[in-house]
This record gives structure tokens, sequence and C-alpha cells, in this order.
């Protein structure tokens, strides 16, 4: 019983002229709705003959293109930014011998260099992602 009134819950969103109920996070569940929906009319007006099956993969592959292309940017993001706090780790441990700081104040430079790290980590995240090129007519 709980589960079909699991299955009953969920956000109605409109995909490509068909109704679908999703369940999950109703803003979240609309915008990914509306971005596949998006890809799809994209796909279908460069060959409006193309049956619904192709439409939907192609936009699936397109989807998946995206997600595959901001995951890989952000791979390079996350590993440039921690060999940036690693190489200004080190330029603070070697300051704080050459200047002889107390011992206190090493990791608050440190806690420093951390945080400024993890801003520009969420400002890389709050990017939107990058559109891909428009794939070539089948025919």
């Amino acid at each position: 019983m709980a589960q079909h009134d699991a299955q009953v819950q969920g956000v109605l969103v409109e995909i490509f002229g068909e109704q679908y109920r999703i369940g999950g996070d109703p803003k979240q569940v609309q915008q990914v709705a509306a971005y596949v929906d998006t890809k799809m009319k994209e796909i279908a007006a460069k060959n409006p003959r193309m049956p619904k099956a192709q439409v939907a993969m192609l936009a699936a592959m397109e989807v998946a293109a995206d997600l595959f292309k901001v995951m890989s940017e952000r791979k390079v993001f996350t590993e440039r930014a921690h060999e940036s706090v690693e190489r200004l780790t080190r330029l603070v441990e070697d300051r704080a011998t050459l200047t002889e700081l107390s011992a206190e104040d090493v990791p608050r430079v440190s806690d420093r260099v951390t945080g400024r790290a993890q801003v520009l980590g969420e400002r890389f995240q709050a990017r939107p992602a990058a559109r891909l090129a428009e794939p070539a007519p089948t025919e």
C-alpha cells in the first residue's frame, strides 16, 4: 500500500508532448524535464520526420555528453585546485621557517589558503554547464 502511495506522488511534467509523473524534488524535476524537453525539441526541429524513440535516444546521448564534459572539467579544476593548495601550503610552511612565525600563526595562514581554494571550487560548481555543438542531421 505504501509503495502505491509513493507511485501516486510526484511532479507532473511534460516532455516532448507526453505527460509523466516523476518523483523527486519538484523544482529539480521540473528543471530536468524542461532541459530534456528542450533537447528533444531541438533535435526534432532539425529532422521533423524522425521517430520519437530516435529523438529520445539522441537527446539522451547529448545529455550524457554534457554530463561527461562537465565531469571532466570538474576533475581538471579539482586537480588544479589541489595542486594550488599544496603549492601554497608549501610556500606558507617555507615562509614560516624563514620568518620564524610562531606555531600559532602557521595553521591560521594555512586555513586561509584552504578557505580560498574552497571558494574557488564553489564558484566553479555554480557555473552553468557548457553547451555542446548541435548534432549533425541524420537522413
